[in-house]
């Protein structure tokens, strides 16, 4: 597939990424060689290719993964759906913060710039533009008053009623007031063989609401972003993020993120292939880029007792035949003059030894003594 980006399998993703399971159905799906119901009747396994979900009668990988209308029904498309564009927001809010907090390019002063370097000096040659140079201009650098919405299932979006009435819900809205842009954004987890077919159609289906948008004296893009059910991403949702303003390699490690996503999700929807039980729709798969939103609960500070009289913690130690205490420290001079305890605990007959590169092998000794006086 010449249209999409292969997958992540450098080491550091094979060891610390998705899993071997996930990444050996990822590799597995690209040649179709998955144990679908199809697959294992060509095998000669099962008798019966039909799907178990919606019964159709030929049960093979793309139908599971995209074409199940019982999967479809019961939102475990959407889920899939849900999880990428939470990957997607949580990186979009971050590059909008970043906007936001700058000032905003002129464009007078940018066309100006261009307009200069267009020519050469006498006796000098033109240089050739870097591969590597930033891109020149990002959707997001003419303004600081970005604003975004995003439409999920349990979050419907609301078109700004600031830009025009419609009852089109797209994946995301980003506008600016300040400059009257707004930035449409669709996202289809598709089969990597159609996606060319979803940027028609998205393009087809949004082309009334741009040209709405554009008699109201807005400047409407669509960008369309396409990630392919077997984990793979298109090259020109690779595009879209550096068009809207995040570098290469910022936009390269969000696809990433967003096919390790994808990959996940078509793996859980392989493995229940066979289960009419879902209950995973609530419960999105979270990406690098998604900042979990977990309230921290406050601690709770056990108070003593007033009756109960207190014990010093040498006392409790010989209590409870403690003899000896190690404790494991670098060797600077801080810790080598002072150590970790205090000093009075020499005076009351409680010895401290400290580990150094001298008695490293006594220390596997001094846990030992401390294991057996603490069973004692």
């Amino acid at each position: 597939m010449e249209n999409v980006l292969p997958f992540d399998l450098s080491w550091p993703n094979l060891i610390y990424g998705p899993g071997p399971r996930v990444i050996a159905f990822v590799l597995n799906a690209q040649i179709n060689s998955v144990r679908t119901p199809d697959m294992l009747k060509l095998w000669g396994y099962v008798s019966s290719s039909t799907c178990v979900l919606c019964n159709g009668n030929n049960c093979t990988l793309h139908h599971l993964l995209v074409n199940c209308k019982f999967a479809l029904d019961q939102g475990r498309y959407t889920w899939r759906h849900d999880s990428v564009l939470l990957d997607i927001e949580q990186a979009l809010l971050k590059l909008i913060r970043n906007f936001n907090s700058k000032k905003p390019a002129c464009f007078a002063d940018v066309a100006r710039k261009e307009y200069q370097m267009s020519f050469v000096k006498a006796g000098e040659q033109k240089r050739k533009p870097s591969h590597r140079a930033k891109p020149k201009h990002a959707l997001l650098e003419y303004a600081n008053d970005w604003k975004m919405q995003v439409d999920f299932k349990d979050r419907k979006l609301v078109f700004p009623p600031v830009i025009c009435s419609t009852e089109l819900r797209p994946d995301g809205v980003i506008w600016s007031v300040l400059t009257r842009t707004v930035i449409l954004l669709e996202l289809t987890c598709c089969a990597e063989e159609g996606i060319e077919a979803a940027q028609i159609r998205k393009e087809a289906r949004y082309a009334d609401l741009m040209s709405l948008v554009s008699e109201r004296k807005w400047a409407p893009t669509l960008l369309t972003l396409e990630v392919g059910a077997r984990g793979l991403v298109c090259s020109k949702t690779f595009h879209a993020f550096v068009k809207l303003g995040f570098s290469n390699p910022g936009a390269k490690s969000l696809c990433r993120s967003l096919s390790e996503i994808v990959a996940r999700c078509s793996y859980a929807i392989y493995l229940g292939h066979s289960s009419p039980a879902w209950p995973h729709n609530n419960d999105l798969v979270r990406g690098k880029n998604s900042e979990t939103e977990t309230k921290s609960e406050p601690l709770m500070v056990l108070k003593p007792d007033p009756a109960d009289p207190v014990v010093a913690n040498i006392v409790q130690l010989k209590q409870n035949g403690i003899s000896k205490l190690y404790h494991f420290t670098d060797f600077s001079r801080r810790f080598k003059k002072n150590g970790l305890m205090s000093a009075h605990l020499i005076k009351q007959e409680i010895s401290s030894t400290m580990n150094s590169s001298k008695g490293s092998r006594q220390s596997l000794c001094g846990l030992r003594e401390l294991c057996a006086s603490i069973l004692l």
